[in-house]
Order: structure tokens, then C-alpha cells, then sequence
């Protein structure tokens, strides 16, 4: 049963029926897409030590990188604004502040110490801290049977900690590319594009070593829909991928399948192929 297409997705290892309930048709991706995935409270991302009258305080005695904050003061903590707010309200030149952190899946209770900074005129606890990831990516697909989409072909990582990011909730938006970094050898190219956080296209429920997944509010804005293929199916040979290099403008762009690899691992790609397309090139 070889589907009658030559068109193929960049991310085709998502299209496993493993992994996926999808209808026979998928609408073709290549939309460009702005990522935000939250913490549920903010991420401890590194510390550092600071002065206080009878010495140094370092602060990694109490907390560790990838530690979660859930609350402060006895208030439950979602974004770094929040945070900032409650710990305004202390105002001696030592405050030690109990809190709750979220750390191998159990919940601890610690102190967080603010410190008066006179020189900057500011408190200081010695801790670096983020509540969210942005950044953007690709659609691979878009089913109309259930309304859902997968996108980027890989995880979202946590560059802090070098591992995948461990999320409770994100949305995708859409987004225009307004420049593009050139790939060099060794070094992967990168979009650059402004996010419309008002126009919001649907939310992240899964963050998987090969790829993200979610409902999706809208169509999208490419109206090409085809059979899905089953990886058995996919051979090498011409092909075409959709991606946006300027604005929000799908284009299609050859290439050429050189390899397909059976992935009996989710780090193993699925495909190797080479641009043909002079434009894609340039």
C-alpha cells in the first residue's frame, strides 16, 4: 500500500501510528511557530555567592539547579513577578524567607534569604532563577479529525539544565520569521521571527524526544492535505520539504532522500537527505 505522494515532512518520524491517532489525511505543516512553555512556579537555574555582615552566603547549600519554587511565604508561586512581589515586602537588611521547593518529585521546605545590596540599592538571594522557555519552531502536521498538531521533530530543551525540559503547560502562537542565521559546517542555521502572543494557535500536552504535541485551535495556513505514510513506506529518492524563510510564506523546497533509517531508537533520526533547491540553498 505505497501512498501516492512524493511530497515528505522534515519530522516524518512522528507520523508512527505508535505514537499518534491521526485520520488517514494530515494537512502538510511548515508554518513557523512561537513556543512558550511554562514551570509551574520558577526554576533555580544556578547560584551564586553574596556578602552579608559576617561573611559570605552561599546560597547552593539550600538550593540546587533544576530545584522548582512553589511557594513563598506560604503563598503559591507561578511566575517570576510574583515571586519579586512577595519578597519586596521583606524589608530588613537579612530576611529569611520559608518556602517550598519542588525537588526529585518531593516537596521540601527551605529558607530563601534576601540580602540588602546597598551598593545597587536592591535586595540580592543569590539565586538565578526563570519561569519559562520561548523560542520557536515548525508544524510538521495538523489533523482535522481531532484537531491536534505535532511540531519541531525533537524536544524542547532546557539549555540550563541540558536536558528536556520537564513542562506543566506551554502554547504555540503564530509567529513571522524576519532573518535567518546561515548554517556553517558543524553549526545548525537558526530562524529568527517575532512572536504574536495575541494570536494564540493552541497548547502543548506533550514535550517528547521527538517532538511536541497538542491541540490546535486553527487550521493553519497551508491548505495541502495528504495520506500519511508508515515508515516502511518512506523511500529514498526526490522529495519536498515545507518551511517558511521569510514572514509566513510556506514554500515547498526540493531535496533528496538519502537514507532511511529504522528507528528503533527515538535518538536515532529517521531520515538523511541533501538540499537541491538553489533557493533553499542560498
Amino acid at each position: 500500500m505505497l501512498k501516492k505522494w512524493s511530497m515528505f515532512l522534515l519530522a516524518a518520524a512522528l507520523f508512527s501510528p505508535g505514537l499518534i491517532y491521526a485520520n488517514s489525511e494530515l494537512i502538510v505543516g511548515g508554518d513557523t511557530i512561537g513556543i512558550e512553555v511554562d514551570y509551574d512556579g520558577v526554576m533555580v537555574t544556578g547560584t551564586y555567592t553574596i556578602s552579608q555582615e559576617d561573611g559570605m552566603y552561599d546560597p547552593s547549600q539550600t538550593f540546587q539547579k533544576g530545584d522548582i519554587i512553589k511557594s513563598v511565604n506560604g503563598t503559591d508561586l507561578h511566575s517570576l513577578q510574583e515571586l519579586y512581589a512577595i519578597i519586596n515586602t521583606f524589608q530588613n537588611n537579612v530576611n529569611d524567607i520559608p518556602c517550598e521547593i519542588e525537588r526529585n518529585d518531593q516537596r521540601v521546605s527551605v529558607v530563601l534569604r534576601t540580602i540588602f545590596d546597598s551598593s545597587t540599592n536592591s535586595y540580592k538571594s543569590g539565586l538565578y532563577v526563570k519561569d519559562k522557555i520561548t523560542g520557536v519552531g515548525t508544524i510538521t502536521y495538523y489533523d482535522p479529525a481531532n484537531q491536534s498538531y505535532g511540531a519541531l521533530g525533537h524536544e524542547i530543551m532546557d539549555t540550563d539544565l541540558q536536558e528536556i525540559a520537564d513542562i506543566e503547560n506551554g502554547s504555540i502562537y503564530s509567529s513571522d520569521v524576519t532573518s535567518i542565521t546561515k548554517a556553517q559546517s558543524q553549526i545548525a542555521g537558526e530562524k529568527h521571527a517575532t512572536i504574536d502572543y495575541n494570536d494564540l494557535l493552541g497548547d502543548i500536552q506533550k514535550n517528547t524526544t521527538i517532538g511536541i504535541y497538542g491541540n490546535y485551535q486553527k487550521k493553519g495556513t497551508n491548505s495541502l492535505q495528504l495520506e500519511w505514510a508508515d515508515k516502511e513506506e518512506i523511500t529514498t529518492g526526490p522529495a519536498q520539504i515545507y518551511t517558511v524563510l521569510n514572514g509566513n510564506e510556506i514554500r515547498a523546497y526540493d531535496i533528496e532522500l538519502t537514507k532511511v533509517h529504522d528507528q528503533s531508537m527515538s535518538s536515532i533520526k529517521g531520515i538523511e537527505f541533501t538540499i537541491t533547491d538553489p533557493v533553499l540553498i542560498e
